[in-house]
């Protein structure tokens, strides 16, 4: 019986349910069991809810995991009368929340805490501010940061950049001094390189220090 309920609130949002070797794409899920126990636990009415959130919020439909419904299904406990009083902000709320990109971080999180949780309490600070910004008739919060901080991630800082170059330059630097007889790097340095001694210095014990780490961490 609850997997026909389960089945019939699928189909009413438009949601196949495939095998479980097969990988689901957008508007499809593979969670017929969690689904069957939510609805065990809180209800046919709270399980159309949580299906609902998903499936008419923009780029979750794809999102319909063990781990996602569940914290759904938290979320709308935590925020019932937000959900009661004014349903249409609880979707307009979730169409600006980046899930699938917090589902992906909070997986750093779980050898320490479950990923339901870490992807709950995530949700539910975005959420929140999302409605306080709202009440107050302040303008509505900009997650573009967080795009911000993934290409922050992904791409080395000014400061980052200008390092490595700096190791480049005295790693040249030491292989200059090394096919140069003794004695006459310094004669090289003021009338070859064109910069300052103590700059020359500087990027050497640079390029050192990271030799020494990189044979450190090779150890």
């Amino acid at each position: 019986m609850s997997e026909a309920i389960v089945r019939a609130i699928c189909a009413e949002f438009n949601i196949e349910i495939v095998r479980m070797n097969e990988y689901p794409k957008p508007g499809q899920t593979r969670a017929l069991a969690t689904m069957g126990r939510i609805l065990g636990t809180h209800g046919e009415g709270h399980l159309r809810l949580v299906v609902s959130t998903l499936a008419e919020t923009k780029g979750n439909d794809g999102l319909m995991t063990e781990v996602s419904l569940w914290a759904v299904s938290d979320l709308i406990l935590a925020c019932s009368a937000w959900v009661e009083n004014n349903a249409s902000e609880w979707f307009e709320a979730w169409d600006e929340i980046p899930m699938g990109w917090l589902m992906w971080r909070c997986q750093e999180l779980v050898p320490v805490v479950k990923q339901r949780h870490a992807l709950v309490g995530m949700m539910y600070l975005m959420l929140t501010s999302r409605r306080e910004r709202n009440i107050a008739g302040d303008r509505q919060p900009d997650y573009s940061f967080m795009r911000r901080v993934r290409k922050a991630e992904e791409e080395p800082s000014a400061a980052d950049v200008r390092r490595q170059q700096m190791i480049e330059a005295g790693q040249k630097l030491l292989e200059v001094k090394a096919a140069l007889p003794h004695g006459a790097f310094l004669q090289w340095i003021e009338a070859e390189s064109g910069m300052n001694y103590h700059v020359v210095m500087h990027y050497m014990r640079l390029a050192k220090a990271e030799a020494d780490q990189q044979e450190r961490s090779a150890a």
